[in-house]
């Protein structure tokens, strides 16, 4: 991943948590979203970075409820608090601070045009997964013929 990779990286550790079905916009960008919501809903008050990423993650690990299996297959939930955290950690980062330099209205301004980058970047990465899983499977196949 290049560092400039920035929404990709995200959308690769939204797709760990859950994986959306369907093109739908609003079930492939909820995770990202949803942690626009959780800055911005805050109406201007200034956390620290540790808050900020407390949020985003609690936020994230509620939605992962309220989607339900029609919007999303959550691969595992074991584990489940890390990998938000870790997606948070890394919106807080790389999304809030890197891109929106620090201010949640900027975020929120950009929200738009970065949630059709993450929904592009998911939409990709699932093509590749499905893509990879096929390949998989035939080769397997093959193997148990030759047996």
């Amino acid at each position: 991943m290049n560092e400039s990779d920035k929404i990709c990286h995200l959308a690769e550790l939204g797709f760990k948590i859950a994986q959306p079905k369907g093109f739908k916009p609003h079930a492939v960008e909820r995770l990202f979203r949803e942690s626009v919501k959780a800055i911005t809903e805050l109406r201007g008050v200034d956390l620290s970075k540790c808050d900020y990423i407390a949020t985003v993650s609690g936020r994230i690990q509620k939605t992962l409820d309220r989607m339900g299996d029609d919007q999303a297959f959550v691969p595992e939930r074991r584990g489940l608090d890390a990998k938000a955290d870790e997606f948070a950690n890394y919106f807080v980062d790389k999304i809030l601070n890197e891109i929106c330099e620090g201010k949640p209205g900027r975020l929120k301004k950009m929200s738009n045009s970065l949630a059709d980058g993450y929904y592009s970047a998911t939409l990709n990465i699932r093509r590749k997964y499905w893509e990879e899983r096929s390949s998989n499977a035939k080769n397997q196949t093959r193997e148990e013929e030759t047996r």
